[in-house]
């Protein structure tokens, strides 16, 4: 796993890096083909406390994504790369359950996961959506009338399905889906 440092007005230390890369090299035995396995740490300073955002990508799609803020970098570190191990004991019981994704997971070696003993997921509602075409502008006012978080919809100038989503930060994301 190759380890990249991005760092917004925080300066990484050595020890910083050696604790990091101590703590994510755990996370090799899940892979058989380590090269392909990318980890981007960022660090920045929010509001006086670090935050923190580890991000591990897989050439084959795989992504795990986790950000905390602490005051104390170190402990930011340690709830990271728990919600990193929770995340990959959901994904193995997940994997287990679909023997549809196997190339999605052929670079995990599944065995060396720990298995994540209470997740039972139930969908307790389905909706189908009708997609009518707006702008930006009017999707946003739509989600924000409904209340949501995101909101799916067909873009009017482009014709694909675009998802608005509102960030942690109180800003806005966009999702555009290629064809």
């Amino acid at each position: 796993m190759t380890i990249k440092y991005v760092c917004k007005d925080v300066k990484l230390t050595k020890a910083m890096e050696e604790a990091c890369e101590n703590k994510l090299s755990r996370f090799d035995r899940y892979f058989r083909e380590r090269d392909t396995v990318d980890c981007v740490v960022t660090l920045s300073i929010h509001q006086d406390k670090k935050s923190l955002e580890i991000a591990i990508d897989s050439t084959n799609g795989f992504a795990l994504r986790a950000k905390t803020i602490d005051e104390d970098f170190y402990a930011a570190l340690d709830v990271i790369i728990e919600k990193l191990d929770g995340q990959m004991r959901k994904l193995k019981t997940q994997l287990s359950r679909q023997h549809k994704k196997r190339s999605f997971s052929e670079n995990l070696m599944m065995e060396n996961i720990p298995d994540f003993d209470n997740l039972d997921v139930e969908i307790v509602r389905h909706k189908k959506l009708s997609l009518a075409p707006m702008d930006l502008d009017e999707a946003l006012a739509r989600m924000d009338a409904l209340g949501h978080s995101f909101f799916i919809y067909l873009d009017s100038s482009t014709g694909l399905v675009n998802v608005l989503y509102e960030r942690k930060d109180h800003g806005y994301g966009l999702i555009e889906i290629d064809k």
